[in-house]
């Protein structure tokens, strides 16, 4: 007969630890996705490359999409919808923005469609009222950026790609169409939706005037391919990640209420190193809070920007800003502090993931899509958490597919019986469910346990 003894052992020697992300599966069964938005803290809508938009409600997805424009898209694999998002008053009005590559000429369409009155879990397709076309024609591909999102000025924020195809071992932007004022390309747009069925000209972008040859919608340029940037919720900073060419991808951080137009440096600099030496020298670039090695440093990159965290279901995660690499499978939290110093800490996540886009729900709670194999997961942290019964030397039996060290903090969620056999170790212990303790096994608490 076996024995079972729960033997627990205190000690009180850890610091203060950084938060330590982890990822929570909400559901699987997407089709590539490419981007999130949500409509309250537990209904998204998640776009893809086929031309649907899927809505998913308590972690199911709903058998019907909620906007479906596959007869529009040119490539479902690969250029189907960049981007989504939803009016701040959507509630009310009920307002969808989206970018989408058009079957007829590939050009980027920026439209608007809206919630069918009949069916608030359906978009009309008859409803779409299309602002803006971006052409991009070269066979070959080109970035497109992709993100379409609300600042906290009530204004629609676009960024655009430099139209390149970036292809590895090639000159990047050869032409410096992101440095180019008389172009859309590499460039912030920001546009005021807010006018009926056509868009106005914010009166404070730094060119509005009809007659300065400058397009009016252009707010910030220098960049080559910022797939996804965000505002800070709570203090309106703008952080953006551009990916780079072959040696340096880079997170650009700019202070809310920071001049425009800022001049983010693609070409003249990938990351902050110089890379095209044909620029001018006479001009103010913004540099980049981070870069890191690209392509060339023998590892494939493609950084994606994320959000800063204001939710409130993971207090010590509060204020570090969250964000990964989608080439990698890797992700980071970055602190920065008001005299400009940061932290970054690469996180020690295992299972694999190909984090495509980040998305933040109404409830400041953070999500993160995974293209290759359609999965959403809720951006946790602090606690690894049991989802089935299982040995605790097992990493089936925890949220984040690995297993728990000193420096975690543990919960056994109701329900589950975990076993263990042998001595290890955890920040700190909560229990809802039960510990199994069996020949000898114990483990060592480093701060406290709750739950008995």
């Amino acid at each position: 007969m076996v024995r079972y003894i729960l033997l627990l052992f205190f000690s009180y020697k850890l610091a203060a630890q950084s938060p330590k992300l982890r990822l929570s599966l909400v559901t699987a069964g997407l089709n590539r996705p490419t981007d999130f938005a949500a409509r309250s803290a537990t209904e998204f809508l998640v776009a893809q490359t086929d031309g649907k938009i899927q809505l998913i409600r308590n972690g199911v997805i709903q058998a019907t999409p909620f906007l479906n424009i596959s007869s529009k898209i040119r490539d479902v694999d690969w250029e189907g919808i960049f981007g989504i998002t939803l009016h701040p008053n959507y509630a009310i009005n009920g307002y969808m923005y989206v970018h989408y590559s058009r079957l007829s000429d590939r050009a980027s369409v920026f439209a608007r469609y809206t919630r069918k009155s009949t069916n608030p879990d359906q978009a009309d397709p008859a409803s779409e009222l299309i602002y803006l076309t971006i052409p991009y024609t070269n066979p070959l591909g080109g970035h497109r950026s992709g993100r379409i999102g609300f600042g906290p000025d009530g204004y629609l924020y676009i960024t655009t790609g430099d139209s390149s195809p970036g292809l590895i071992g090639t000159v990047g932007d050869p032409d410096k169409l992101a440095q180019n004022l008389q172009g859309l390309y590499g460039k912030v747009l920001r546009i005021d939706v807010n006018q009926g069925n056509t868009y106005a000209i914010p009166p404070t972008n730094p060119y509005a005037n009809p007659t300065d040859g400058i397009p009016d919608e252009l707010f910030a340029l220098g960049l080559r391919n910022p797939w996804r940037w965000s505002f800070d919720r709570q203090t309106g900073d703008f952080w953006v990640g551009d990916v780079g060419q072959d040696d340096w991808d880079e997170l650009n951080f700019t202070a809310a209420n920071s001049p425009a137009p800022q001049n983010y440096g693609w070409p003249c600099f990938e990351g902050s190193h110089p890379y095209n030496s044909t620029c001018p020298t006479n001009v103010t670039y913004h540099m980049p809070l981070l870069d890191y090695a690209g392509h060339n440093s023998g590892v494939r990159a493609s950084v994606t920007g994320g959000f800063v965290y204001r939710g409130t279901a993971y207090p010590t995660l509060q204020g570090w800003y969250v964000y990964g690499d989608y080439e990698r499978g890797t992700y980071w939290i970055l602190k920065r502090e008001t005299d400009g110093s940061f932290q970054n800490k690469l996180q020690s996540i295992t299972t694999v993931t190909s984090p495509v886009s980040f998305g933040e729900a109404s409830d400041g709670e953070l999500y993160v899509l995974s293209f290759a194999d359609g999965k959403l997961y809720h951006l946790t942290a602090d606690f690894i958490a049991s989802v089935q019964s299982g040995s605790w030397m097992s990493p089936t039996t925890w949220d984040c597919n690995c297993l728990p060290t000193t420096e975690d903090n543990v919960a056994i969620s109701k329900s589950h019986v975990v076993f263990l056999n042998q001595q290890t170790q955890a920040k700190s212990l909560r229990l809802t469910g039960s510990l199994m303790l069996a020949n000898g096994g114990n483990v060592l608490i480093n701060s406290n346990v709750s739950g008995f």
